[in-house]
């Protein structure tokens, strides 16, 4: 089994996944959100990657059990109802609700993410849950990193870096690429220290200064759900986790 990390987002537009297994990371803050929402009882989230496809949406299905939820900027879209931090996502709110959801970063890369056999969303939130069930498909495994307006982003990597340690610790007969062993450095760097990482990111200081800083202390957060986010014909809907 090999596993691969891409660091920055366009690499995906000049190369195919081959039918791995991909998993989508996007921890500040879609990635987070979408565990949030679907661990809370949201049936499903459809991303788009523009808000006037989003708004498009939402009119031809009609409002009825559908909410519109994302950003840009960090700062929720005008007009919608949800923004894009997990403490939005309640369940008075989302239970039982469709989300059409668009993103600044996130939910690009995940229409993006061409050629794998599965696409999955992680986060710190539910690391170790999708990392096994990652495991138990049995193909290679590229952990994409939304990245911050296709730049490197540090709390990407951090949470790769701890993705690929627990591949390389439960997994069998694994194979690093370079970039998975760069992704472990980077996280060994913070020897565990997860609210360091996030606070020194350049996007959690942009949250910061917007007045979001609570949500790093909401996404830093470890193996706090169980729940396996996973497209699906365009939908992002929750499977049932699987054991060791």
């Amino acid at each position: 089994m090999r596993v691969d990390v891409i660091f920055l987002p366009q690499e995906l537009e000049t190369r195919s996944l081959d039918q791995a297994v991909a998993v989508i990371i996007d921890v500040l803050r879609a990635s987070s959100t979408i565990a949030t929402a679907l661990a809370n009882g949201c049936e499903e989230l459809i991303p788009t990657q523009t808000v006037e496809e989003a708004v498009e949406m939402a009119r031809s299905y009609g409002r009825g059990d559908f909410l519109l939820g994302g950003e840009r900027k960090g700062n929720k879209i005008e007009g919608f109802d949800l923004g894009n931090s997990p403490a939005e996502y309640v369940p008075d709110r989302v239970k039982g609700k469709k989300i059409i959801f668009t993103t600044t970063n996130g939910t690009a890369v995940i229409k993006a993410a061409k050629g794998a056999s599965a696409i999955l969303i992680g986060s710190f939130l539910n690391l170790e849950a999708i990392t096994q069930y990652a495991l138990g498909l049995g193909r290679d495994i590229v952990f994409v990193c939304a990245g911050d307006g296709r730049r490197f982003a540090l709390e990407d990597a951090v949470c790769a870096g701890m993705m690929c340690d627990y591949v390389c610790r439960v997994g069998d007969n694994v194979v690093e690429s370079d970039s998975c062993i760069a992704a472990r450095k980077i996280y060994d760097g913070f020897n565990g220290r997860i609210s360091d990482a996030l606070a020194m990111s350049e996007h959690g200081r942009y949250l910061e200064h917007i007045g979001l800083g609570a949500d790093l202390g909401l996404c830093g957060q470890t193996n706090v759900l169980d729940v396996i986010p996973c497209m699906s014909e365009g939908h992002i809907v929750r499977r049932a986790p699987q054991t060791p």
